[in-house]
């Protein structure tokens, strides 16, 4: 079981230049860290962190580990992803289940509770230019054991077949319609080869069975007459003024700045690459809290916040110095939480959260 850290010379050691941003008028006040995930002997360590929080009130986390750095270097092994519990809000976490694919790396991913209580859990599934899978597995025992229970999208190829573009498919990410349905976003390269060729667009499919069986595609991002741009890592949500927002970060030409759309039903989104989001760079993830302001950050470690539902952005304090992969989450009425996946002394990462208040 990991504890929450409070020392600020741990703080200072991996973030020294939040130190004087934090003085500063801020909607969001920072403080204490915790860690998911001790950095254990191997090379890889833990990243790329995901919560949720379960109708019982306790959360889980997923989040990537590898004793051997991925299936390329040991055919039997692989990228595999741990389930860890809390139940104090975040602050101490146990290891409570381990998923794995033999001779494939899972990685990307993200869960979402079913009304009947059952849990879901997508990722991706690789084979690097030969295999991308998104499986989706299912928990009826809150996280401690797992069975597939689908596939969103896959593309299969002979050994090198599937690179030179590169035709994966990644990081899904779940969220529920107006009706119940469920939904799910993805970055896409299979559109690639096509005519007009695409390198990377975000999709989108609908379940009308919670995630036994998944629809046709949905293009959410894309722009005719643009085909190196690069839309992905889709995260979105459903504000408090009824509409969807998804926020991803587009590569290629638009050198992995962040942008967003607007939905009013979470299916039909407007045409084109979206509004950029300034003073944010790669890996996008949005929140929307209970006050109905949206904050969101990114890998280039900034905090943005919209009182305005995505029309004006405002900054504010850091909660890292420097982020991987993060994620946001609203842990208590004025408690927010930012996840890393936070670089250590011995060089590997290591899944860490940030507990905050927010006004």
């Amino acid at each position: 079981m990991i504890n929450c850290i409070k020392s600020a010379l741990f703080y200072l050691f991996f973030s020294l230049p939040l130190a004087v941003y934090c003085q500063s008028a801020s909607p969001i006040q920072w403080g204490q860290i915790c860690t998911i995930q001790p950095d254990t002997s191997n090379a890889y360590g833990s990243q790329y962190g995901r919560l949720l929080q379960l109708k019982n009130g306790t959360w889980l986390a997923a989040y990537t580990i590898s004793d051997n750095a991925g299936y390329q270097k040991d055919q039997t092994g692989g990228l595999r992803l741990e389930i860890a519990l809390s139940h104090d809000r975040c602050r101490t976490w146990k290891k409570i289940a381990l998923l794995k694919d033999p001779g494939r790396d899972l990685d990307n991913a993200q869960m979402i509770q079913l009304k009947d209580g059952r849990i879901l859990l997508a990722c991706r599934s690789v084979r690097w230019q030969e295999s991308y899978i998104l499986p989706v597995y299912k928990s009826s025992d809150l996280g401690k054991t797992w069975k597939r229970l689908s596939i969103i999208d896959q593309n299969e190829g002979q050994p090198g077949t599937l690179g030179k573009p590169d035709k994966g498919i990644y990081e899904p990410h779940f969220y529920f319609l107006n009706d119940g349905r469920l939904s799910v976003m993805y970055a896409n390269e299979k559109h690639v080869t096509e005519s007009p060729s695409y390198s990377q667009i975000i999709s989108q499919k609908i379940s009308p069975d919670q995630g036994k069986t998944w629809g046709e595609e949905i293009w959410v991002a894309h722009e005719p007459g643009h085909p190196e741009s690069r839309p992905g890592m889709p995260v979105w949500t459903k504000m408090k003024n009824s509409k969807y927002i998804v926020a991803y970060e587009i590569c290629g030409p638009e050198a992995c700045n962040i942008y967003y759309k607007i939905s009013e039903d979470g299916i039909t989104w407007p045409q084109g690459l979206g509004t950029n989001i300034p003073d944010q760079l790669g890996a996008p993830y949005i929140l929307s809290l209970s006050n109905g302001d949206l904050v969101l950050t990114s890998n280039k470690s900034t905090i943005s916040v919209s009182h305005d539902f995505g029309t004006t952005w405002t900054a504010a304090a850091q909660a890292w110095g420097k982020t991987l992969w993060p994620a946001l989450y609203q842990t208590d009425k004025d408690e927010i939480t930012a996840v890393n996946s936070l670089g250590s002394k011995k060089g590997r990462h290591v899944v860490s959260i940030r507990i905050g208040n927010f006004k």
